[in-house]
């Protein structure tokens, strides 16, 4: 599955892109949902470096009087991990979600994965509709 056309990720975002769309079985997927996980992943990439980043700075920096101060990428760290988290619920894909129980989930998942991967039309050799 590809983001959408709208929607498009770059070169760093795509691995968080893949594994969020894991998450869930294809057919469990919408149009909406794939834009709301579009989202997520660059929220996610953003995070990421934004993380690195601070790792390198320090919490603390000094304003040009030489005054400790609190480094402001903390402030823009704590605004991806909320839309993070934001957008993970609206996904359904944190505890118990959309889905109900974890383990009634995973049954379902299980299943639908499997049928997935039995699938032998699925090796994109025939043409397919495609999500845009």
């Amino acid at each position: 599955m590809q983001p959408p056309a709208h929607l498009p990720l770059s070169e760093t975002e795509m691995p968080f892109w893949k594994n969020i769309i894991a998450e869930k079985a294809k057919s469990e997927w919408t149009a909406h949902d794939l834009d709301i996980a579009s989202m997520l992943a660059s929220s996610m990439a953003q995070l990421a470096e934004e993380s690195k980043w601070l790792a390198g700075e320090g919490s603390v920096l000094a304003t040009a009087g030489g005054n400790p101060m609190a480094n402001p990428r903390l402030r823009i760290i704590a605004d991806a991990h909320a839309r993070t988290m934001k957008y993970r619920q609206s996904l359904g894909i944190h505890s118990r979600g959309k889905e109900g129980e974890a383990r009634d989930a995973e049954k379902r998942r299980g299943i639908a994965k499997g049928v997935e991967g039995d699938n032998p039309l699925d090796d994109d050799l025939l043409a397919s509709p495609t999500l845009q």
